[in-house]
């Protein structure tokens, strides 16, 4: 589906940065998505996200993957699959589905007050947009089903690692986090860069898919213990 996406946009010439009808549509689905929050921003530079995370809390962002359980944050990741760090959270910063490192950071605002003092969006590629439209929608489609839930919460790698639904984080010293994630990459099972970054099961995949990678695991589990 992105694939087919990629190639219609590219082919409209919509890869630069400025304006786009995409925008809209995008906050649409993202006042659908996150119906408590009255504004939404979108900032390419990674570095602006953190400065109007700053202006509502000196404190970490929470991350419903590894930080410890609350229920009073005011400035929260979210990801798929998991709540977020309270109704206390008047910024939510969406973790989407999306291939690639390059995607703008999503701001949700709950308060339209402190929206009128955040820096306004970056002009975002449509391009960009176009892809994450489909990828959150897409997600709202699977967040509509029972089933699909559930089976994004059983994650294979409970019991060997830290897990929150989809999610992992292994606990290795990062010389040893670097050998696995190679060896793992052996395997065709891309890791993220650090150990301090939660890892995500894939929402497909056979049993036969993930054996050896559950047996990699199993033996950096017991040789760091």
């Amino acid at each position: 589906m992105l694939q087919r996406s990629i190639k219609s946009t590219v082919s409209r010439g919509l890869i630069s940065e400025y304006p786009s009808v995409f925008e809209g549509r995008l906050e649409k689905l993202l006042a659908k998505l996150f119906p408590g929050y009255s504004d939404f921003r979108l900032y390419a530079d990674a570095q602006v996200a953190r400065q109007v995370a700053m202006m509502v809390s000196q404190d970490p962002i929470y991350d419903p993957a590894c930080s410890p359980p609350t229920d009073r944050c005011l400035v929260s990741y979210w990801r798929p699959y998991l709540e977020v760090g309270g109704a206390d959270s008047v910024l939510l910063f969406p973790i989407l589905p999306f291939p690639g490192s390059f995607i703008p950071q999503v701001v949700c605002v709950k308060d339209p007050t402190l929206a009128a003092d955040l820096p306004p969006s970056d002009c975002v590629s449509p391009l960009l947009l176009d892809l994450l439209i489909k990828s959150v929608s897409a997600l709202m489609h699977n967040l509509q089903s029972d089933e699909a839930v559930a089976k994004r919460k059983d994650n294979p790698l409970e019991g060997l690692f830290e897990t929150r639904g989809p999610y992992g984080m292994t606990h290795l010293p990062p010389s040893r986090y670097r050998e696995f994630a190679q060896e793992a990459l052996s395997l065709k099972v891309v890791l993220p860069p650090s150990a301090d970054i939660p890892l995500i099961t894939p929402g497909e995949y056979s049993k036969g898919d993930i054996a050896l990678f559950l047996k990699l695991a199993e033996q950096f589990v017991t040789t760091n213990g």
